[in-house]
């Protein structure tokens, strides 16, 4: 045996890559991984940052990352069809400041507020979704312009707006409890983000257009091929 070929005995037998391969393989790696990685996460950060598992601290960091969720849930969906969104922080920044017009300039109902939120999310969403289903635009360009023109439009709009909204007296208890209201020992954006995690799994995984939209994301001509309106989708 040459000592080239006893090297690569070596290596068969110390690396275990082919023994890797086999388990990267199987299927429940697809959620195993993301769920170690998360345990590596909370568990280095835990360990470099004081107190970072006491209670008041793991309170605030969860509301944040509720908030956060909202966009990476959204994102998600848009990843499984097999596309990609750049513009979602600046989307997600004008639906927020739609509910802070409507309610501190405007003066209207805090419901109205939330309806206008989630109407300038769902436009800006039908307009990249048109762009690129309908015009076969790249999604990569094309978000990327919307989330220049969005992030424009809001600072622009905060510029204007920010002493008006600072010298408003209009108070709400149901915009207090969502931000700083707790349930359970957990967030209200939490719990929201909870809900729409739930939502969305069972949408995505025991509905027809979840169903499409994973079979878009997985290949988008045999999807064609199926029967599935891809542009549609």
């Amino acid at each position: 045996m040459s000592f080239r070929e006893r090297l690569q005995s070596w290596r068969y037998n110390l690396v275990p890559d082919h023994v890797v391969g086999e388990i990267l393989t199987k299927r429940w790696t697809d959620n195993a991984i993301p769920f170690l990685a998360l345990v590596a996460t909370l568990a280095t950060f835990g360990s470099l940052i004081p107190g970072f598992f006491k209670l008041t601290a793991l309170q605030d960091s969860t509301r944040q990352l509720g908030e956060f969720s909202l966009i990476v849930t959204g994102m998600t969906v848009v990843m499984l069809g097999g596309g990609i969104d750049l513009s979602v922080g600046s989307i997600f920044a004008l639906s927020c400041f739609s509910a802070v017009y409507v309610f501190f300039i405007l003066d209207q109902s805090v419901w109205l507020a939330l309806a206008a939120s989630i109407a300038t999310g769902l436009l800006f969403g039908a307009i990249n979704g048109y762009l690129v289903g309908y015009f076969r635009l790249r999604a990569f360009l094309t978000t990327l312009v919307t989330f220049i023109f969005g992030r424009a439009l809001f600072d622009i709009l905060v510029t204007t707006y920010a002493a008006d909204v600072q010298l408003s007296g209009a108070t709400s208890d149901v915009l207090d409890f969502i931000g700083d209201g707790t349930f359970w020992g957990l967030s209200v954006s939490v719990w929201l983000a909870i809900i729409l995690a739930i939502v969305t799994h069972i949408a995505l995984t025991r509905s027809r257009p979840g169903w499409h939209v994973l079979a878009v994301g997985g290949s988008r001509r045999s999807a064609h091929n199926a029967g599935i309106r891809v542009r549609r989708t």
